[in-house]
């Protein structure tokens, strides 16, 4: 049995633009409700010696990497103009204490 991977058209087909009516004048527009963002991991890669520098940067600061990267494409963002990013947090604690200054 071979595995069948899946075309583009499968993937995106759902994802198309559908217009969407105007409310009538008379009744007010629908409340939509807040959902927190989903939260989809990015990995970036980097050499070992690096990796070593960015943790030991996490150690220092008491900041977690991923706090660091969220700092980091946030000034990337800003210096192109561009909203920041959504503010989250970590599917499953660190566990590490903050670091007393």
């Amino acid at each position: 049995m071979s595995k069948k991977g899946r075309n583009l058209a499968d993937l995106i087909g759902g994802f198309e633009d559908e217009p969407q009516e105007a409310a009538p004048a008379n009744e007010p527009a629908p409340q939509q409700t807040t959902e927190p963002p989903r939260i989809v991991p990015l990995s970036v890669l980097v050499a070992t010696e690096d990796r070593r520098r960015m943790r030991q940067l996490s150690l220092d600061t008491g900041l977690s990497l991923q706090k660091l990267g969220h700092e980091a494409w946030n000034m990337l963002l800003q210096s192109r103009g561009l909203e920041p990013l959504s503010p989250v947090t970590a599917n499953v604690p660190s566990g590490r204490q903050k670091r007393s200054i």
